[in-house]
Formats: C-alpha cells, sequence, structure tokens
C-alpha cells in the first residue's frame, strides 16, 4: 500500500504594522489651553511615527468645544468616519474626560469601534477599551467626568447670576434694532423703523401673518437678508429689550450634558433692570401689546384678524376632545355648502369624538327652534346663545346667556327641503351630457360611477409621475385607511376590465355610459350593475410599481445587512424577539 505524506508550505509571517490614531481636545479658547493643544498634538505625533510597529493615521483635534457631545465636534466625527472606513485600528487618546463627558456617548461610541476590532487607550487612567475590565472601569470614570462636567456647568450658572444681580448682561446677545458698541446697545436706525412699525401694526388689529406677507410684499426682510415670519415678529413682539430695559434669565439651560434649553415660567427667578440703554418703543405701547396679544390669544379664532370668521366661530364645541367646530365649504350640485367639523377630525387625527358633519343650514333651524323665531338672526344668536356642546351624533345641548340650557336630539339635514327644481334641472341635464361634462372638469371618466363595496364611499383619482416618465392614475377610497382598509386601482386596469366585460377592443366612454350603471370595488374584486340589473365580478392583482434598484444598491444593501447582522448585540435582540413571538403565537416547531 502506498503511503502518502502532507507536506505543509511554511510561508513566513510578515506582521502588519496598526493603524493608529489619536485625539485631543480642549474646550475654551485660551492662549494656555491653545499651547497645551498643540503640546498634545506634538506628543501623540512623536509617540506613533517612532514606534515601528504602528502606522501614522493622524492626529484629530477639537479646539474650544465642549466634551458633552459628540456629534457637535468636527475633529471626533472626522476621526470616527475613518473608523467607519477601516482606515484606524487603535485611537490614543490623554483622558476620558478628552474623549467624552457625556457616559452614555462615551460607552455607545467605545461600544461602536470594539464591535469593529477598534481599540482605544485612555493613557491618564492606564484603560485599554478591548480589555475585559475595560468598560467597567469606562463607565465609573466616565461617569465622574460627567458629574464634574455638571459641577463646572453649576459654578458658570452661579457666576452668571452674580453678574445678573448685578445688572451686567451675559455676553453681547443679538437683539434686532441694535448693535453693541463697546458695553452699550446702539440703536440701528433703519432697523428700528421696522421695529417700530410691527408695534404700530398690530396695535392698529393687523395680525402676525397679515405683517408677514404685507412685508414679504414690500420686499423688507431681516438683517440676514431673510423673510420676515410669524415667529420672528412674535420675537420682536415680545423682546422687552425695546423699552430700554433689559430681562435677564428669559431662558435657561435644563441639562449642562444635553445643552437643552427651556424658556423660563417662573422656574428660576428673573433680574429686571432699567434705564440700561436708548428705548425704541415706550415702554406704554410695549405693555399696550403685551394686553392685545393676550386678548387674542384668548379670544381663539375671533381675535385673530387674518383669520376669516363667522358669528358662530369658536362657539360650536365638542366637549369630548375640548375643541371647536370649524367651518369647512364644500362645491355641491346645488351649489356651496357649508359645513362644521370637530377641529380633531378635521386635522386628520381620526374621528375619537365620533361626530358627523352638521350643515350650516341644519344648525340654523336648530337656533332657530331653541330661539323660537322663524327666520334665523345672526345678532340675536350672539346676544342669546353662550355655546353649543355637540355630543357625538345622539344631541346638541345649548347653554344660553341667561342660564338656561336647551336639549335637541340630533339630526341630519333634510335633503328633499333642499332638493329644488332648479337643483333637479342642473342634474339632469348634466346626466344627459355626461360625457361633455368629464371632459369640462379635471375628473376621470369613472367620476360619480366607483362606490366602495366595503364601505359605501366614493373614489377618488390620484395621478403621479414615476421616475421612467410614465403618469399614472390611481382610483382610491376616499375613507380613511383606519377605517376602511386600502382599497384602490389604477385606472388603466380597470379600463381594462371594462373591456372583457363589455366585450370592446378599446376603452369607450360612451359605451361605459350606456351600460353600466354603477362599479363596486373591493378586495381586488370588481363588481360591474349594468343597467339591465344584471351584474359581471372580474379579479384583478396589480404588481407593485417604483423605480427598479440598480446593481449599485443592490450591493451596497447587501454590504449593509451583512454590516448589521455583524453585530452581536442586533443578533441577540432579533433572538428574543423571535422567541417573545414563538411564545405569544405559539408556534410549532417542527423536528
Amino acid at each position: 500500500m502506498k503511503k502518502v505524506q502532507k507536506i505543509d508550505v511554511k510561508k513566513p509571517l510578515i506582521e502588519t504594522r496598526k493603524k493608529v490614531a489619536a485625539y485631543a481636545r480642549v474646550s475654551m479658547e485660551t492662549d494656555r489651553l491653545k499651547h497645551s493643544l498643540s503640546a498634545q498634538i506634538s506628543y501623540y505625533s512623536k509617540l506613533i511615527q517612532n514606534n515601528p510597529e504602528w502606522e501614522f493615521k493622524g492626529v484629530y483635534s477639537d479646539y474650544g468645544i465642549s466634551g458633552t457631545s459628540t456629534a457637535k465636534r468636527p475633529g471626533f466625527m472626522e476621526m470616527m468616519e475613518e473608523c467607519e472606513k477601516g482606515n484606524i485600528d487603535i485611537i490614543l487618546t490623554k483622558s476620558i474626560k478628552r474623549f467624552a463627558r457625556n457616559t452614555v456617548d462615551l460607552l455607545e461610541v467605545v461600544r461602536h469601534l470594539k464591535s469593529k476590532g477598534i481599540e482605544v487607550r485612555f493613557e491618564n487612567e492606564n484603560i485599554n477599551s478591548l480589555s475585559g475590565d475595560g468598560e467597567l472601569m469606562l463607565s465609573i470614570l466616565a461617569s465622574f467626568a460627567q458629574e464634574e462636567s455638571r459641577s463646572i456647568s453649576e459654578n458658570v450658572k452661579w457666576g452668571t447670576v452674580k453678574r445678573f444681580k448685578q445688572g451686567i448682561p451675559n455676553g453681547r446677545f443679538n437683539v434686532f434694532g441694535y448693535v453693541w458698541e463697546g458695553d452699550k446697545l446702539v440703536i440701528v436706525e433703519e432697523e428700528a423703523e421696522i421695529v417700530r412699525r410691527i408695534y404700530s401694526e398690530y396695535l392698529s388689529g393687523k395680525s402676525r401673518m397679515q405683517i408677514e406677507k404685507m412685508f414679504a410684499k414690500e420686499g423688507i426682510t431681516t438683517r440676514r437678508g431673510y423673510r420676515w415670519v410669524d415667529s420672528n415678529i412674535k420675537v420682536i413682539l415680545r423682546n422687552i429689550t425695546y423699552t430700554g430695559n433689559l430681562l435677564f434669565q428669559k431662558e435657561y439651560v435644563v441639562d449642562p450634558i444635553t445643552k437643552k434649553r427651556k424658556l423660563n415660567r417662573g422656574e428660576l427667578p428673573q433680574y429686571y433692570v432699567e434705564n440700561t440703554h436708548e428705548a425704541i418703543i415706550p415702554k406704554e405701547t410695549y405693555d399696550k401689546v403685551q394686553i392685545e396679544m393676550e386678548r387674542r390669544r384668548l379670544a381663539g379664532a375671533i381675535g385673530n384678524p387674518a383669520i376669516p370668521t363667522t358669528e358662530m366661530t369658536g362657539k360650536i364645541r365638542c366637549p369630548h376632545c375640548g375643541k371647536n367646530f370649524q367651518s369647512s365649504v364644500r362645491n355641491l350640485v346645488n351649489g356651496k355648502n357649508k359645513y362644521w367639523v370637530c377641529a380633531t377630525r378635521k386635522a386628520g387625527h381620526g374621528n375619537p369624538c365620533h361626530t358627523g358633519d352638521i350643515n350650516d343650514r341644519l344648525i340654523k333651524e336648530i337656533i332657530c327652534e331653541v330661539l323660537e323665531i322663524e327666520e334665523y338672526d345672526s345678532k340675536l344668536f350672539t346676544k342669546e346663545i353662550d355655546h353649543v356642546d355637540v355630543i357625538g351624533k345622539e344631541k346638541f345641548i345649548f347653554y344660553l346667556t341667561n342660564g338656561r340650557i336647551v336639549e335637541k336630539p340630533y339630526r341630519k339635514i333634510d335633503r328633499k327641503k333642499y332638493f329644488t327644481e332648479e337643483v333637479r334641472a342642473k342634474i339632469s341635464e348634466q346626466r344627459k351630457n355626461k360625457h361633455n361634462y368629464h371632459r369640462k372638469n379635471p375628473a376621470t371618466p369613472f367620476t360619480g360611477l366607483i362606490e366602495c363595496d366595503r364601505c359605501g364611499n366614493s373614489f377618488n383619482a390620484l395621478k403621479t409621475t414615476l421616475k421612467t416618465g410614465e403618469k399614472i392614475t390611481y382610483l382610491s377610497c376616499r375613507t380613511k385607511r383606519s377605517e376602511c382598509p386600502h382599497n384602490s386601482i389604477q385606472e388603466g386596469t380597470l379600463k381594462k376590465l371594462l373591456c372583457e366585460v363589455l366585450e370592446l377592443d378599446e376603452f369607450d366612454e360612451k359605451v361605459m355610459d350606456e351600460k353600466i350603471q354603477r362599479i363596486y370595488i373591493a378586495d381586488n374584486k370588481v363588481r360591474f350593475k349594468f343597467k339591465d340589473s344584471h351584474e359581471e365580478t372580474k379579479e384583478y392583482l396589480e404588481k407593485k410599481r417604483g423605480t427598479p434598484w440598480t446593481k449599485e444598491r443592490h450591493e451596497k444593501q447587501i454590504l449593509q445587512m451583512h454590516e448589521y447582522w455583524k453585530n452581536e448585540e442586533h443578533r441577540k435582540e432579533a433572538s428574543e424577539r423571535m422567541k417573545k413571538i414563538r411564545s405569544e403565537k405559539k408556534w410549532s416547531i417542527r423536528k
């Protein structure tokens, strides 16, 4: 028997050099700290380049930037980008405080680098992030660094409040209408004229939105050349600085780590300093504006001149959500019709209050019954009725100014009453000339023919253009998806089905109008009801449309998925999630 012996080829092991970078940071812009940063950069450059086992990949630094957040440090973010590209194996840094003062940020970054096999060495603490007890030590020391940052913040706040008590502002803040000359605010006359005009226009009765539109029309801009908007104008009207006085601590930092700021609404004391600079607006004018702003706020829509209102605005209320009913005008066959709709429902938040649309003519009829008058009188309504509560679709509760409460059952408008001979004739004419009617209006050939076979609502059309240039019209149920599951069909698909049931070579609208009375759609089925009373049903299945992925996009997606599932935490989370799903649904696993 032949004897076979395997001979392994011994390749010389070539040790690859580690790619090493360093990170340095100082939080304040001073000459002493600038020298310190230069010293750190010089030290790490020499340290890395003098090590034959290391390949120098640069020293990244941030000057005059706080360490409480990693996102706002360009040098740090640039280093992290290089780590993502695989260009760094080891990061050297002086201490945890230089790397990050936020414990959450520090651990998140270190864990992310650890998952990529990148080591972080903290020189002062002698910690290596890849060692067994590295993360525990980091958690403890980072907590100390974070608390030190809070302590520094408290000291800074104490110094700021001390200056406030002495009437000294905290730095040179930017305010439209003024510039700083030394320690004094000096008026910029061109900007001051705009400030005076804002106050004048507001007190004359204009709303902030009306002032915004007026300035846009006249080409009046802010200091930086931007358009004046409602929020800018509100800041001008609220700023007491224009009276020649200063108010300190109008806002404060909630958390020194997140840097979140909040308006001071009495949580902390404020400091009012009088006659600090020349005034643009008299204090009396400023006070009048504050009173007017509060009056308009309490009045709601009625107090805003930019909003068209009626005597009923703000008086028809929904006790379920606390909102008012808002008016909505619709163009119907018998002309424009006004309805009142709960603000929650009108905003597209569903219908949690279970209210309906209240026809304006109907509510006026009921008001006439309550006030025992023959014809509706808007002045009498304002005088006699305080407000009306709408309880779902059950009843109206009228609260009169004399203290009397009257209840009326909820009812819908009597359509027969308003279906006059004139309206009948108009509808009849439209039906006779249906083909021309469709051409005359921006609608589809199916407008008025389709009905949802699930909820009974009509269909609307949505036209869209794909990136390929193809134009598609979707016909879908008007009811919200939360109330009626998605039910739609492409116009082209419906035309093909019609050609099949009518045995046509191509779609003909005239033939459809002659033979089809109604089209019902639901659950990928189309039910055609003919004028001779027979019905036919067709099923359809449409492919999802969209822009096809390119080869490059496919490859990029695959790489991202591989990268995602390399992370041990992601795999563990997915495993736990599937265990939970199996336990809840009691899946049986075949062996």
